[in-house]
């Protein structure tokens, strides 16, 4: 086997995190879902006269809050007249809109109640000759979720935690959709009949209808009848799920205009000009921490082997599906890397979002993946990072930005760098690096 070029761990990682960012970047992908040409305007996958519209506002929720209105604004310009941003962190100067700071993963605070007010005061004085453009990322469901009819903030938030400790994030987010009041669960759908609502979401890869509690829509029959057994032994166990009506015909079925593999692709089309051949284990790998670390890990290793060992053409079916996931990863055009000596090595990709509220994740939840990756990764000089696409938000435990590890002996030497602000939130993107030396 021909000597592994130099190798510097960070460098490759921050590569990665750029290109991530760029690809899933929710401000250009805003910019591609909203198009105006001469006086038809593209929503989506809609077209439709501009002039038909007495008002055009739009409403932009979640961590990517602000990049999401800006584009709106750019793209639409004084054709826009009502807008309001809410997100963890504060919207570009540019943004000319009204704009409240929600920083709380979680539903229940008075920032939350603050910004929720003003989108149903915004949306239900729209008419029938208006259009609202509904731009969802992570983080909006701790806008659209108000509590129950006689709860306080407190209680709401403590119930939806209590749930998410028990079931996880995905069921929380369920117990809010059904139990709720404000937006979530197509609530807001119900609320705005009148105008013509269309709706752009920036997906961590659990679906457009988790972002926000899905505010165009409504629960189905059996995520109703999950709800009782979630909450079942504490206060809300009295509380069924109130029946939503269905949207109607102005309201249509959200648009997603980036998701986990965007940023993928784009890290991988990057690092793959400069000398890594890209792999995929998954697009999201649900789960908690050690879980998501285990199946990557294996990931990794069986990916390795695969390449080293197989030629291409009998290569198994597992990684074939895999690469077709991507297809735009670049793929090897031969069969082992001693016939590769240019090539640095494997750049192996997922994201994640460790089963955490929407936009929630933390410092201490990528620490316990990295610490678990480490232990089990087999290889000394291989490296495992994690790199969250949400690098503008607080992060509740830790530096915002990327972290790598590597083992070395029984030790797990990890590294934490604070990046630029993100323009996304995709979930955290989880990268492996194995130069061809590593043993």
């Amino acid at each position: 086997m021909p000597e592994a070029p130099p190798f510097e761990p960070r460098s490759p990682f921050e590569t990665a995190f750029r290109a991530a960012i760029e690809g899933a970047d929710a401000y250009r992908a805003v910019r591609a879902g909203l198009r105006l040409h001469e006086e038809i305007l593209r929503i989506g996958n809609r077209f439709v006269p501009v002039a038909r519209f007495r008002e055009i506002a739009f409403v932009a929720l979640g961590n990517a809050a602000g990049s999401m209105g800006l584009a709106a604004q750019e793209m639409l310009g004084e054709r826009l007249t009502q807008g309001l941003v809410a997100g963890a962190v504060s919207p570009p100067p540019a943004l000319q809109f009204q704009h409240v700071r929600v920083p709380d993963a979680w539903p229940g605070s008075s920032a939350a109640d603050t910004a929720r007010s003003n989108l149903l005061e915004l949306a239900t004085g729209l008419g029938s000759d208006d259009l609202l453009l509904l731009l969802l990322s992570p983080g909006a469901l701790s806008v659209t979720a108000g509590p129950p009819v006689g709860w306080d903030g407190a209680g709401w938030r403590r119930l939806l935690t209590d749930v998410d400790a028990r079931s996880g994030a995905l069921s929380a987010a369920r117990v809010a959709r059904g139990l709720g009041t404000g937006a979530a669960g197509g609530r807001l759908a119900s609320a705005v009949r009148a105008p013509l609502v269309v709706t752009l979401v920036v997906d961590r890869g659990e679906g457009p209808e988790s972002v926000g509690g899905g505010p165009t829509i409504p629960l189905s029959d059996t995520e109703r009848s999950a709800v009782a057994p979630l909450v079942a032994g504490s206060d809300a166990a009295g509380l069924t799920p109130t029946a939503v009506p269905a949207s109607g015909p102005n309201v249509h079925r959200p648009v997603v205009v980036t998701g986990p593999a965007d940023a993928i692709e784009a890290a991988g089309n990057l690092l793959a000009g400069q000398g890594w051949i890209s792999r995929l284990v998954g697009v999201h790998i649900p789960g908690g921490p050690e879980e998501v670390a285990a199946r990557f890990v294996e990931g990794m290793e069986t990916i390795r082997n695969d390449q080293v060992s197989e030629p291409r053409s009998v290569r198994s079916g597992r990684e074939a599906a895999l690469e077709s996931a991507v297809p735009s990863i670049p793929v090897p055009t031969t069969d082992t890397p001693s016939a590769r000596p240019e090539s640095r090595g494997l750049a192996v990709f997922a994201t994640a979002t460790f089963d955490t509220v929407e936009g929630g994740e933390r410092g201490e939840e990528v620490r316990s993946f990295l610490e678990t990756a480490s232990r089990r990764t087999v290889r000394r000089e291989a490296y495992v990072g994690a790199l969250r696409t949400a690098g503008g938000i607080p992060d509740r435990g830790g530096a915002a930005g990327g972290w790598m590890a590597r083992r070395v002996g029984s030790g797990t030497p990890t590294e934490s760098f604070e990046v630029r602000a993100g323009f996304t939130d995709v979930g955290t993107l989880l990268v492996g690096f194995v130069p061809w030396a590593a043993r």
